[in-house]
């Protein structure tokens, strides 16, 4: 009896989305953070009218963040470089507006925005500290007590433009801005500016988006 229930109810979530003329993309998104990333994942464009669509997402994003601190404490300097890898199962909720052009089967461009939930699932913050000359080096888990990552669970914006070729290979940029605080600070006055202007506390990311739509 289960397997007829999920096997009827499957049937109806393909018809459903049949009819509403969903268009699934493979996407392949080189980024930035802080440093070079990327994500890797999959679209689904669920046709709302002639203009308008849903377009949810998963991806699979590795989060790469390379940051550096000097202080002097009795003549003593200490520089401490911090190299972050992080890896996040990331899902954006957007809304698509299709731009008017002349001849959309061979060039579309379609608006996007809307928030994105995210999900740490592992990574490694590594610390390597000079102390007038003596190196040491450290590494812990990115999201345990002493590793940079404050929280798994993330959440923000996403915005951006995407161009459709031949109703098929897609090219676009989109930006993507935190708006909770994950990242623990370096210092005092890093902490400052972080409660100010939330700088190096959320995530940022630029990326360029390539992929094929079915």
């Amino acid at each position: 009896m289960k397997r007829i229930t999920i096997t009827v109810l499957l049937s109806i979530f393909v018809a459903v989305l049949s009819k509403a003329q969903v268009k699934i993309s493979i996407n392949v998104c080189p980024q930035i953070n802080e440093s070079f990333g990327a994500r890797v994942g999959t679209d689904f464009d669920i046709r709302l009218n002639s203009r308008w669509s849903f377009v949810p997402g998963i991806y699979w994003s590795l989060r790469n963040r390379q940051t550096t601190n000097k202080s002097t404490t009795n003549g003593i300097t200490t520089n401490t470089e911090y190299s972050d890898v992080a890896h996040f199962i990331t899902s954006p909720l957007h809304l698509g507006f299709r731009i008017p052009c002349k001849d959309e089967n061979s060039f579309a461009l379609k608006l996007f925005f809307g928030p994105y939930i995210a999900y740490g699932i592992g990574g490694t913050s590594k610390y390597t500290e000079n102390i007038d000359g003596k190196v040491a080096h450290y590494q812990y888990g990115a999201f345990d007590p002493d590793g940079r990552y404050k929280s798994h669970f993330d959440y923000g914006i996403n915005v951006g433009i995407n161009s459709l070729i031949k109703q098929q290979y897609k090219v676009g940029l989109f930006y993507e801005m935190g708006l909770r605080k994950i990242y623990n600070t370096n210092n005092v006055f890093e902490d400052v500016l972080g409660e100010l202007f939330l700088v190096n506390k959320i995530n940022f990311a630029l990326g360029l988006t390539l992929g094929y739509q079915f």
